[in-house]
């Protein structure tokens, strides 16, 4: 997962720097949903489950073992001169080799343990195969938080790119060309994992290869410090959003978790747009708490962000709950058609969540009040779920429950922040342009949708393709007359590369003139 922009060093707009991570975070969520569509067209449903629980598990132990460290790189190289960052990033990675060590040996001894808790008895040998995988990643999970606290987003972006391109090859030709069904999609993830390694451990000293370094007064117990809290937060939301996913696995089985795992995954794009906001507004909120500007300062930019967000989160929203059943055909094939259910109830949570509610929360010193917000969700969510299986076991009241908890959680935190900015939920939202461009997505995309059903055309990429293009047509002059400008909204991006490619030339001109 690409990391949250911090501010840098390096004179680098902050903007363009944000729009690179953007289009990193875009690369990532397409790997997965391309990767995920071949598989489960080439695999079983067995199979595919299987694989998809291997990762799960790998991500589920990874918040406990990586113990909130990723967020140190960001945190304390921005703190220390760039000559004290080697030893910093040496520091860490030590650290880290420790923990994937530890990691590595649990994954491996533990794949007994682990498939009956699962309740599937082809993880074992496939666990052990991928036993290897924390030892190579872990100790690279910072490279992306180093380059961009130095200004190296286009380093970033072209990291993601070739190890993404990896991960594609070396797991799909191991099913597709070499027929290794899940034990081959594994050995192929642990060669691409193998390939990351290698160069996020060399990128990881790039900014300091002219630096002469010197060693920092960071210690083991300061790290250790900072990253508890941050562990704490990031396994209390990774219970919000993993628990479906092993209910789902232990008691209804591999077949259904495929389906549960393909279906309900929030849409692709929402990180990437919430990330870009993220990466603008964090470093824009704590100057803003530093200097302890008015209130209404933070009202006003976080409505501005919320409006942004959601003109484009809304109309991609309502194009997947509506098209739901030809986009789960669409990635996955026919067989998982039956899916977009799951799809349509996780997408509701795009209603929502359409900026990042931590960078005001920390900013405004809600740290502990984030947390203990999330911990409540866990705590609801864990418990509905038992109660789901043990007395209506179904996968779809699994979903249901997944995304009100979500839900709720979102709600609370919105009252928090809007309590502690003396404000009230109706002044910090937006509503008005929200409704409106809501409406104009429901109507638009609900008439494109019966446009095409009337032609008769059944192709699942000519229904996407021909009713994305009939949505777009009709809601872009619906919106505009009722008053949502997209052309303001995103014409300081275009003006900011514009400014960027006018100084570029001139001084070019001024050398050349020399």
């Amino acid at each position: 997962m690409i990391v949250d922009v911090v501010t840098t060093k390096s004179p680098k707009n902050r903007t363009v720097l944000t729009f690179l991570l953007a289009l990193a975070n875009l690369m990532s969520f397409s790997v997965g949903i391309i990767t995920a569509a071949i598989l489960s067209r080439y695999m079983d449903v067995v199979e595919y489950g299987t694989y998809r629980q291997v990762i799960f598990i790998y991500t589920t132990l990874l918040v406990v073992f990586s113990m909130g460290l990723p967020k140190c790189y960001s945190y304390f190289l921005a703190r220390a001169p760039i000559e004290y960052g080697a030893d910093i990033v040496k520091l860490l990675n030590k650290l880290f080799f420790a923990l994937s060590a530890l990691f590595s040996i649990f994954l491996y001894l533990g794949a007994d343990f682990i498939s009956d808790i699962m309740g599937n008895e082809l993880l074992v040998d496939n666990l052990r195969y991928f036993a290897i995988t924390p030892m190579l990643l872990m100790p690279v999970m910072g490279v992306e938080s180093i380059l961009v606290v130095y200004g190296y987003g286009a380093m970033v972006l072209l990291y993601v790119f070739a190890g993404r391109l990896m991960m594609i090859v070396c797991t799909v030709m191991s099913v597709v060309v070499f027929d290794g069904g899940v034990t081959g999609a594994i050995c192929g993830f642990v060669v691409s994992s193998a390939f990351s390694s290698i160069a996020g451990l060399w990128l990881s000293y790039w900014p300091f290869k002219r630096v002469t370094s010197y060693k920092s007064n960071i210690r083991i117990g300061d790290i250790m410090s900072y990253s508890f809290p941050v562990m704490m937060q990031g396994i209390y939301g990774f219970f919000i959003g993993a628990s479906s996913l092993f209910f789902v696995s232990r008691y209804f089985g591999v077949e259904e978790f495929a389906l549960f795992s393909n279906g309900y995954k929030e849409l692709p794009f929402l990180g990437m747009v919430i990330g870009a906001a993220s990466g603008v507004i964090f470093p824009e909120f704590s100057r803003m708490s530093g200097n302890g500007d008015d209130k209404r300062n933070f009202v006003a930019l976080w409505r501005t962000v919320w409006y942004k967000s959601s003109t484009i989160i809304y109309p991609l929203s309502v194009f997947c709950l509506i098209f739901a059943g030809d986009i789960m055909a669409f990635i996955y094939g026919e067989n998982y058609r039956s899916a977009a259910f799951l799809f349509i109830i996780v997408s509701v949570i795009g209603i929502v969540r359409v900026v990042a509610y931590s960078p005001i929360m920390l900013s405004l010193g809600l740290g502990r009040e984030f947390a203990n917000t999330h911990l409540v969700a866990a705590i609801m969510i864990l418990a509905l779920d038992v109660l789901c299986v043990n007395f209506f076991p179904n996968i779809i009241a699994i979903a249901m429950i997944a995304t009100c908890c979500t839900v709720f959680c979102l709600f609370v935190m919105l009252i928090t922040i809007a309590k502690s900015l003396e404000s009230s939920l109706f002044k910090l939202i937006p509503l008005g342009a929200m409704s409106k461009i809501l409406f104009a997505s429901i109507i638009s995309c609900l008439m494109a949708r019966f446009l095409v059903h009337i032609t008769g055309i059944t192709n699942v990429l000519a229904v996407l393709a021909i009713g994305g293009v009939v949505y777009a047509l009709i809601y872009f002059p619906f919106v505009s007359r009722l008053g949502v400008g997209y052309i303001d909204i995103i014409k300081p991006m275009f003006d900011i590369f514009a400014n960027k490619f006018k100084t570029e030339s001139s001084r070019q001109l001024m050398e050349e003139s020399k």
